[in-house]
């Protein structure tokens, strides 16, 4: 049940962070723009690594490393993408990354794929076509 809690705030305050990003894009450059964004991360994250018990794996740095670039990639995309298109085409498309997530749980972590969630992956591609139309 936490982990609801916390996916519905991650929801939320994910929602609102876009509405931001999107004020801010039109006035800078997207490298001085994901900048912007990545220091202010960076200041949250400070903060919280000196109130959280430091846990440390080497044998997995890698997967948070290949992790952390290919996000800061997708966030260089996101924010073309919020400087040149509206927010209600480019926010259904980009949260549809949860496509790939499913696909590659369900291939790689043997995650199980019921006829429910496929029922709702059909109904989110559908969704995300006639919201971005």
């Amino acid at each position: 049940m936490i982990s609801i809690l916390y996916a519905l705030a991650a929801m939320f305050l994910f929602g609102i962070a876009v509405f931001f990003y999107k004020q801010g894009t039109p006035f800078f450059s997207t490298g001085l723009g994901a900048a912007i964004f990545i220091m202010s991360h960076m200041l949250v994250l400070g903060v919280l690594s000196l109130v959280e018990k430091t846990k440390y794996d080497a044998k997995h740095f890698k997967f948070i490393a290949i992790g952390g670039a290919l996000g800061g990639l997708a966030q260089v995309c996101w924010f073309l993408a919020l400087k040149h298109g509206k927010l209600s085409t480019v926010v259904p498309i980009r949260n549809m990354a949860l496509l790939v997530t499913i696909i590659l749980g369900v291939v790689f972590l043997s995650e199980q794929l019921t006829p429910l969630k496929i029922a709702g992956i059909v109904l989110g591609l559908i969704a995300v076509v006639l919201v971005s139309i």
